[in-house]
C-alpha cells in the first residue's frame, strides 16, 4: 500500500490564512496587549492591526468596533468566571455553605488571577467613566451573575443557622474584596522588588479570617 505524501503546511502564506479559526482570538490578544500598553481611549484599530500583524479591514471581518473588541474580551475573559460561579452554586449538595464558598472563592482566584483575565476588569474600571456602556455590561454579564451566586449561597448559611444574620450583600462584597485589591495591587502598584505573593496561601488566610468571623456562635449565658 502506498502512503500518502502528508501536504506541508505553506509557510509562505499569512498566519491568518494558516489559521482562520483562531483569527478572533488572536485579534483579541493583540487588542488586549495595545488597550494595556495605551489605554482603551487612545488606542486606534490600526494600532490593533499592526500588533496582530493583519491589515485594519481583516479585524472588521470579526468585530466592528474597537468598543466590540472590548466587549468581546470582557466575554471572553472574565464573564465565564461569573457565570461558573453560578453553577457551582446552583449544583451545590444541601449541607454546610462553607466548603462550597470556599470552592467559589478559590476557584474565582486562581482564574482572575491570571494576567489575561485580571487585565480585563482593570480596564473597565480606569474606562468606566467615559464608557459608561463597558461598565454596564461587565455589570450585567460578570458582577450580577458572580456577586449574585455568592450572596445566594451566604443567604443560605444564614438560614440553616450556620452563620450568624448578617447583611449577605455586604459580606458577599466583603468576601471578594482581596481578591479585587489584589488585582489592582498587581495592575498598579507591585514593584519588581516585591516579595511575590502566595495568591492561593493570601486566599485561604482571608477565608479562614472571613468565615470564622461570619460563623454563627451562640451567645454565652449571662448569670445574674
Amino acid at each position: 500500500m502506498t502512503k500518502r505524501a502528508v501536504k506541508p503546511i505553506d509557510q509562505t502564506k499569512p498566519r491568518w490564512q494558516r489559521q482562520p479559526d483562531a483569527r478572533p482570538d488572536q485579534i483579541l490578544d493583540a487588542a488586549l496587549g495595545v488597550f494595556r500598553a495605551q489605554g482603551f481611549s487612545a488606542a486606534r484599530m490600526d494600532d490593533v492591526a499592526k500588533a496582530a500583524g493583519i491589515s485594519k479591514g481583516t479585524i472588521y471581518l470579526y468585530f466592528n468596533s474597537k468598543q466590540t473588541l472590548m466587549e468581546s474580551l470582557i466575554t471572553r475573559a472574565v464573564a465565564p468566571i461569573a457565570q461558573h460561579l453560578n453553577v457551582i452554586a446552583a449544583q451545590a449538595p444541601d449541607g454546610p455553605v462553607t466548603p462550597v464558598l470556599r470552592a467559589m472563592l478559590t476557584f474565582a482566584a486562581s482564574n482572575l488571577g491570571q494576567a489575561k483575565a485580571s487585565a480585563v476588569p482593570m480596564l473597565v474600571i480606569s474606562e468606566a467613566g467615559r464608557f459608561p456602556e463597558l461598565a454596564r455590561l461587565y455589570r450585567q454579564q460578570v458582577i450580577d451573575i458572580g456577586l449574585g451566586a455568592i450572596t445566594g449561597m451566604i443567604k443560605r448559611g444564614i438560614n440553616r443557622g450556620e452563620f450568624r444574620k448578617l447583611n449577605p450583600a455586604y459580606a458577599a462584597r466583603s468576601m471578594i474584596a482581596p481578591l479585587l485589591m489584589h488585582m489592582v495591587w498587581m495592575n498598579t502598584f507591585v514593584l519588581s522588588e516585591d516579595e511575590p505573593i502566595d495568591l492561593p496561601d493570601m486566599i485561604e488566610q482571608h477565608l479562614d479570617i472571613f468565615l470564622h468571623g461570619a460563623k454563627f456562635r451562640a451567645q454565652p449565658e449571662v448569670s445574674l
